[in-house]
């Protein structure tokens, strides 16, 4: 009796992990245009779709976002869909009033879907960032990453209205903290030496998925 509800109960963990590991939304039809904003880092909470700005925001380079805005291309090209990759300059627009007369961030990501003739509009922000600090190959700060990725629909199809629609979001976060073993010793973890690189292109993969970005 004991194995019977042992095994049922892994099973009953499998399949609520494997309910976890679903896609977050429908497939996107097919042909459709997405446009995808360059990396961006909102430092003040007018700026987020979702979350909020961490006390100590650790900052990316304007260096380090241009890196991520290749991967983000290399890792989209394979999913062999039809992908507008916007310029900052496109970005540069005041900030909207929606349908009730509100400046509202949401509506303002709809407009440069709209500006570009978009049906969709793929936003990369970066929230939290910090690279790892070793030396000599003791590592003193594990690397951090909290990201968002959010897919907007350009015109919402509920009443055709031009302030978008939220569609998705892709949540991503890696951040730890070095711990002491019995001995009194720092136990740092495999994943705690790997560059913020890492998990970027780690977080690129779970939206893909989340999203169903690739086609068949």
């Amino acid at each position: 009796m004991k194995k019977i509800l042992l095994l049922s109960l892994l099973l009953f963990t499998f399949l609520a992990s494997a309910c976890q590991e679903q896609a977050l939304i429908p497939a996107i039809p097919a042909p459709v245009v997405i446009a995808v904003a360059p990396y961006n880092q909102p430092t003040h909470e007018a700026q987020l779709l979702a979350g909020y700005i961490p006390r100590e925001q650790g900052l990316a380079s304007q260096n380090d976002l241009a890196c991520y805005d290749e991967l983000l291309k290399e890792k989209l090209a394979q999913t062999h869909r039809q992908y507008l990759f916007l310029t900052y300059d496109d970005l540069n627009i005041n900030i909207q009033r929606d349908s009730k007369d509100r400046a509202n961030v949401l509506a303002t990501w709809a407009k440069i879907a709209q500006n570009n003739n978009a049906d969709y509009i793929l936003i990369p922000q970066l929230i939290d960032y910090e690279e790892k600090y070793d030396v000599g190959g003791d590592i003193f700060s594990p690397a951090r990453l909290i990201s968002d990725f959010f897919l907007v629909k350009a015109i919402n199809p509920a009443n055709d209205s031009p302030d978008g629609f939220l569609q998705a979001r892709s949540h991503y976060k890696e951040v730890s903290f070095i711990q002491v073993n019995a001995s009194g010793e720092d136990y740092v973890t495999p994943r705690q030496r790997l560059s913020v690189a890492y998990f970027v292109q780690e977080s690129i993969h779970k939206m893909i998925h989340e999203f169903q970005l690739i086609l068949k």
